[in-house]
């Protein structure tokens, strides 16, 4: 091999590896360039959420807290505004919590990974009875029955098979309906609303079940 050609071939390498860092740096480069839109749209969230009426609803600290720890959310469903949401209702039969219809607006609808919760696009809604076909009529929630075909599911299934349901059978201002945990055909732990779930969900970023199950009764692990 003459002198000439390996000068050809080590200024093939050298030119190749200048290729592949330019591609590399520009390839990080528009990373961060992605990720400072996504903090640029994200604070531009906050501040319109913060200038909103509904800022004053009691469940607009934990949506903050969503909303300023977004990085760590994956796969968040998009915003529903007004008209979607009535959609949605419309095709329901129901109207939503206040509170719930706040979060679909400002964070979105649902998401694979909240914190560590996943939480269900409205959207795609289903009930504990589509879910779960072999329950009966009722189902137990301590000493209260409650009919099956009323469990709206915020959530049908978590990592430890449970599923989060909306009691849409109570009479309460704004439909603030409990929300309660159905696991091995039953309900446990009744959280008074989708704030008081929430709240719970970004205290401490973990599922809820686990914020409320410390004895471990339901020996989820």
């Amino acid at each position: 091999m003459t002198t000439k050609t390996i000068g050809f071939i080590i200024l093939g390498v050298i030119s190749f590896g200048v290729s592949l860092l330019a591609k590399k740096n520009k390839e990080k480069s528009d990373e961060t360039r992605k990720k400072m839109l996504k903090k640029v749209e994200q604070a531009k969230n906050i501040e319109r959420f913060k200038n909103s009426p509904d800022f004053q609803h009691p469940i607009s600290n934990a949506i903050l807290n969503l909303l300023e720890n977004f990085d760590v959310h994956d796969k968040v469903g998009k915003k529903l505004n007004d008209e979607e949401i009535t959609s949605i209702e419309n095709k329901l039969q129901l109207k939503l919590p206040i509170s719930y219809k706040i979060f679909l607006k400002y964070f979105g609808d649902g998401g694979y990974w909240v914190f560590t919760q996943g939480i269900d696009g409205i959207q795609n809604y289903s009930y504990l009875k589509d879910y779960n076909q072999s329950l009966g009529e009722t189902i137990q929630l301590e000493e209260q029955s409650v009919n099956v075909d009323s469990l709206l599911c915020l959530m049908t299934e978590d990592s430890n098979g449970g599923a989060w349901c909306w009691l849409t059978s109570e009479v309460v201002k704004d439909n603030e309906w409990s929300l309660a945990y159905y696991i091995d055909h039953k309900l446990h732990y009744k959280v008074k609303n989708f704030t008081e779930w929430l709240k719970l969900l970004t205290k401490e970023g973990y599922e809820v079940i686990r914020e409320l199950d410390t004895e471990e009764k339901l020996g989820l692990g």
